[in-house]
């Protein structure tokens, strides 16, 4: 591995954040490592570097606001809750009344998920035998060795 990618938003407690929720949402298990890897971080971090400012801020505070919130469902902060609690924790936003909420966690999902299903690693999995023209070339380096695991992540 050549190149380098350094995480410039999912760092500190907004990683540890990030890695709980996507493991929550996409768990691993036999034949799946899980959404839970710093190669689904960082090509969520890189998108979160192409969103306008005000909707970034935004999901910024998102994982800011989730690590405490945790303190509810089982007496710690999200990122160190168990399993059962944090899942507890997503499901309540998940259906929460309040629409920032609602809205906050969809956003997560869908980021991680994005993030996820991007990687080449996880197309095995779901049977996808990848593009059509998979030799194109991608628009941006980085993110095709993101996608391929050739790029080695750093906070």
């Amino acid at each position: 591995m050549g190149e380098t990618y350094k995480l410039k938003y999912l760092k500190g407690t907004r990683l540890k954040v990030f890695l709980a929720a996507a493991n929550r949402i996409i768990p691993p298990d036999n034949d799946n490592i899980g959404g839970g890897t710093l190669a689904t971080a960082a090509i969520v971090d890189m998108a979160i570097d192409q969103l306008e400012p005000a909707l970034k801020k935004k999901l910024l505070l998102l994982f800011l606001v989730i690590n405490p919130i945790g303190i509810f469902f089982g007496g710690k902060t999200f990122s160190k809750a168990n399993e059962k609690n944090q899942d507890r924790l997503l499901s309540w936003m998940e259906k929460n009344p309040i629409s920032a909420l609602r809205l906050g966690f969809f956003g997560l999902k869908t980021y991680i998920c994005m993030g996820y299903y991007t990687r080449e690693d996880t197309w095995k999995v779901i049977k996808y035998d990848g593009p059509i023209r998979y030799n194109q070339p991608y628009h941006n380096t980085t993110l095709r060795g993101l996608t391929q695991n050739k790029v080695e992540i750093t906070e």
